[in-house]
């Protein structure tokens, strides 16, 4: 199985299905991936934004996990804490889906940042080094699962982010959206307090946005 689909790929079924997933953070070698899918765990998060994995560790990573039945969800570098958005953060997002990740996940600083992502939804270059189209009528059905199944999940840890949540919610494709909880923390002046009021506020606003605009939250 290469392509991701709700018969073998964990996260897109409990996604589409409205169930809790279990996610594993920074694995950086293709053996612990394969440990974690056997055990059971649902989704793994490679960090190539604060590590120092590379493209050919990203690629084993993914490799690994469509051996075992976990689903690889690659974070690409970016920097939401800056005006703009880099273009090869698309570029990146774009290289990751190739190589046949499930989801990517972007850290964003605004609203109008993860609609130029979500673009990707309609790319046709998922794992186009294995996918060939022997017959032009084979082009459409391809193009309609990429749309479906690609997860395109915006990270919020900007005040850009925080200001314009209730928008990135309601965004068509918009399917799972990650609160990064430290410097969510420290935006909201509670540093690293993950119990505070104020958190747990976030957090249930966040939840209610999800259930209005039937999407996750990580």
């Amino acid at each position: 199985m290469f392509f991701p689909t709700d018969a073998g790929d964990r996260l897109l079924a409990n996604v589409h299905s409205g169930t809790p997933s279990l996610c594993a953070y920074v694995f950086s070698h293709p053996n612990l991936v394969e440990v974690a899918g056997l055990a059971g765990i649902d989704c793994f998060m490679a960090d190539m934004m604060f590590t120092a994995l590379d493209w050919e560790q990203i690629a084993q990573l993914i490799r690994a996990a469509r051996g075992t039945g976990i689903s690889p969800m690659i974070r690409v570098q970016t920097y939401p804490w800056s005006d703009g958005i880099d273009q090869r953060t698309v570029s990146d997002a774009a290289r990751a889906l190739a190589l046949g990740a499930t989801a990517v996940t972007i850290s964003i600083a605004s609203c109008a940042q993860i609609q130029a992502l979500l673009r990707l939804r309609s790319d046709w270059h998922r794992l186009i080094h294995l996918r060939r189209f022997p017959t032009a009528a084979d082009f459409p059905a391809f193009a309609q699962r990429v749309a479906e199944e690609t997860l395109i999940v915006p990270t919020i840890e900007s005040e850009g982010g925080l200001r314009d949540l209730e928008a990135i919610f309601a965004l068509e494709g918009v399917q799972l959206v990650w609160l990064a909880a430290g410097d969510i923390s420290q935006i909201l002046g509670v540093p690293f307090q993950y119990e505070h009021p104020k958190m747990l506020a976030l957090l249930e606003r966040a939840v209610g946005l999800g259930a209005r605009h039937a999407a996750g939250v990580m």
